[in-house]
């Protein structure tokens, strides 16, 4: 097998680069091309490669050279999905494109994607099968089961009775996998975008999980690189869910903490260390528990909460 190419994405829209997980006057464009830098750094550090694609590689080195960053490879990418203004995750819909661009065998016979606030600590697993990240066990205390089936029924026209829902941030495969993805997801747009006022959740995890749920039932191998505990997606905020305490994720390949731009973005500039990014991670994950689990207490005290707190240990 040949080594894959992993790529992360930042489309540049000055007016829609939002996310509800960034808070605060820190420009967003300049926060998620900081985490890009970090990531291409951590990757390169575990022995594998990482590209930032974009539509507009001047602004992006633009920006490199005022933010003082190097080393950080970037591709351009005509992107030519149709995405509604307005509609929420704007800017995420358009990884659904690149897949297009991953199908066509531009970018290798085997690619990644990976989202920009992850960062990469050991060497990720090959596998012959598509690589997804199953998140089921958190989307359903948000999202009952059923409502999961019927949306998923509405974006595909097909029933999927035992629906899975499939993180966004990391699918890994060869470029002939990505090209069958493709085509689900191209099949089921006009579907997604009709029902997108009445799905429980709007963005690019919707409709490529009812395109991996689908693809599956026809009989494209899956493989799940969060049982194993490869790649752990960990929050510091608090969530709908009960997650492990932060050691027991501590040891995945790929973590991806979407509540930590601000903290990943920081870091940018330093060379990457594996065992030094833990040692700074941890106490800055302790003073938020601490915080977090006060509020709790407080919402304790008012009736049942309806979040847990992170947990360090």
């Amino acid at each position: 097998m040949e080594p894959t190419k992993y790529y992360g994405l930042l489309y540049i829209d000055e007016g829609r680069n939002r996310n509800a997980n960034l808070a605060g006057r820190a420009d967003p464009v300049d926060v998620y091309l900081s985490c890009a830098s970090l990531c291409a750094k951590a990757f390169r550090s575990a022995g594998e490669t990482f590209s930032l694609v974009t539509n507009d590689t001047l602004e992006i080195q633009r920006r490199l050279k005022r933010l003082e960053l190097s080393d950080l490879p970037t591709a351009n990418f005509e992107f030519s999905l149709r995405v509604p203004q307005g509609i929420p995750f704007y800017s995420a819909h358009f990884k659904l494109d690149l897949f297009r661009g991953f199908g066509s065998g531009k970018f290798g016979n085997d690619v990644g994607f990976v989202d920009l606030d992850t960062v990469l600590l050991g060497r990720l697993p090959k596998c012959n099968a598509l690589g997804v990240y199953d998140i089921s066990d958190q989307i359903r205390p948000i999202y009952e089961q059923n409502r999961i089936i019927a949306d998923m029924k509405k974006v595909s026209g097909r029933s999927i009775p035992e629906a899975r829902w499939y993180g966004g941030e990391f699918v890994t495969g060869s470029a002939s996998m990505f090209h069958v993805i493709s085509s689900y997801i191209e099949m089921f747009w006009v579907n997604y975008i009709e029902n997108v006022g009445s799905l429980g959740h709007v963005g690019d995890e919707m409709i490529m999980s009812a395109a991996l749920n689908c693809a599956q039932l026809d009989g494209v191998s899956l493989v799940d690189y969060g049982k194993d505990g490869s790649v752990a997606r960990w929050w510091t905020s608090r969530t709908r869910h009960e997650q492990p305490p932060f050691d027991r994720v501590k040891g995945a390949a790929l973590l991806h903490l979407p509540a930590d731009k601000i903290f990943l973005s920081k870091l940018a500039r330093y060379p990457f260390d594996g065992d030094v990014f833990l040692k700074r991670f941890r106490p800055y994950v302790r003073r938020k528990c601490l915080s977090r689990k006060v509020l709790h207490l407080s919402e304790s005290l008012l009736g049942t909460p309806k979040h847990f707190p992170p947990v360090l240990a």
